[in-house]
């Protein structure tokens, strides 16, 4: 595996770097977001070790980054010293799949990368998984906590592009676009119709762990929920 790790103490980098290496991974440290960002338009990382407060940009602006450049299947992980609850809450609703307080306990550490690509291996291509909800691209199913839903041709397009999609807003524009863009006479008021069924048959109201929320006058975002 090729790790990308976004950390600007080279004396914690250097360490995690000793660690993935021992155990046969590839790692590449970088000491600021964009340089991050900057090497993501020239070669691919399977595995993102990032930290929040970086001395540039952004934790989260790389993250953002990455999922829309990278997809949703490749592992992030954030380190982080801000480990109140609120915060952790935020790095997992943006995108990330983990994140781990700092100071670092490094047998911790270790064992939630490898629970990370664990996860990712049991997703076979042509899949996705997020929250309860699982999509078979090749076969167009899609399952709520493995019960299959019947779903229109446009629904199950619509869902797609927002799973792919988790944390980002989507302007109306650009789903109308992805989704009917060989349909004549569609206007927005499609996408609010078909949003709105997708919200009652995906439990996308926070049941299923995932938020769908109209953002007024701009589009929807489809964001992960910690469940009580």
């Amino acid at each position: 595996m090729n790790f990308a790790v976004v950390e600007d103490s080279r004396s914690q980098a250097e360490v995690l770097k000793a660690l993935l290496k021992g155990e046969g991974h590839q790692v590449e440290v970088f000491g600021e977001g964009l340089a991050c960002i900057e090497a993501l338009k020239t070669r691919r990382f399977d595995f993102f070790l990032i930290d929040w407060n970086l001395p540039d940009i952004g934790g989260d602006e790389v993250l953002k980054y990455i999922r829309e450049h990278c997809g949703w299947a490749v592992p992030v992980m954030f380190c982080t010293a801000r480990t109140e609850e609120e915060s952790a809450a935020d790095i997992l609703r943006l995108g990330a799949d983990d994140y781990l307080p700092k100071p670092i306990r490094y047998m911790e550490f270790m064992a939630r990368v490898e629970a990370l690509l664990r996860r990712r291996q049991m997703v076979p291509p042509g899949f996705l998984r997020s929250a309860g909800i699982e999509v078979d691209l090749a076969g167009r199913r899609l399952r709520l906590a493995g019960r299959e839903i019947d779903l229109t041709q446009r629904e199950f397009d619509l869902a797609v592009v927002l799973l792919r999609n988790i944390g980002r807003l989507l302007p109306r524009e650009e789903l109308l676009a992805s989704v009917w863009a060989r349909d004549n006479g569609v206007d927005s008021r499609t996408v609010d119709t078909h949003a709105s069924r997708l919200r009652k048959k995906l439990g996308l109201a926070g049941e299923s762990g995932l938020m769908l929320t109209s953002v007024y006058g701009q589009g929807y975002r489809l964001d992960t929920v910690q469940q009580g």
